[in-house]
């Protein structure tokens, strides 16, 4: 190798942002939010039971309505509609996570649409999701989501 490109490793390797814990906290917490999304449009039980807190005090806000615990809203609400849904896509984007110790927030954005008995219906809308991590994981903790028909 020539002298003048180890000089041009050696520099751009000097002047390389470092990859921090921060760094891989938040590629850590993307992951985390994309699997609910994804669980969610695949009906997996399974992965979502390990995703969210078992705790009735986790919270699940669709526009202004409210389900109690992960059971609640996996019983009541999720399974129910996914029943109702054929040809059903749902789409997380534009996650932008914020972690501070054991807690972590995101935002996003969703896309949904599916045929319904009455109709085809395609929604676009933002979400905010709280995670806790436990145990060495990250569980959901909080999620609101709302959205609109798309125009």
């Amino acid at each position: 190798m020539r002298p003048y490109r180890i000089v041009f490793v050696v520099c751009a390797l000097a002047t390389a942002p470092p990859v921090t814990a921060q760094d891989s906290g938040r590629a850590e917490v993307i992951a985390v939010v994309e699997a609910v999304g994804v669980g969610m449009e695949a009906g997996d039980w399974a992965s979502l039971d390990t995703l969210f807190s078992d705790s009735r005090g986790l919270h699940i806000i669709e526009g202004s309505g409210v389900n109690h615990g992960w059971a609640d809203y996996r019983d009541n609400h999720l399974a129910p509609e996914l029943e109702a849904f054929e040809n059903f896509s749902y789409r997380w984007f534009s996650i932008e996570p914020t972690l501070d110790g054991n807690a972590a927030w995101a935002s996003f954005r969703y896309e949904l649409s599916a045929d319904t008995g009455s109709g085809h219906i395609e929604i676009e809308g933002r979400g905010t999701i709280v995670l806790q991590r436990r145990e060495d994981r990250w569980r959901v903790a909080h999620l609101h989501t709302s959205g609109r028909r798309k125009r």
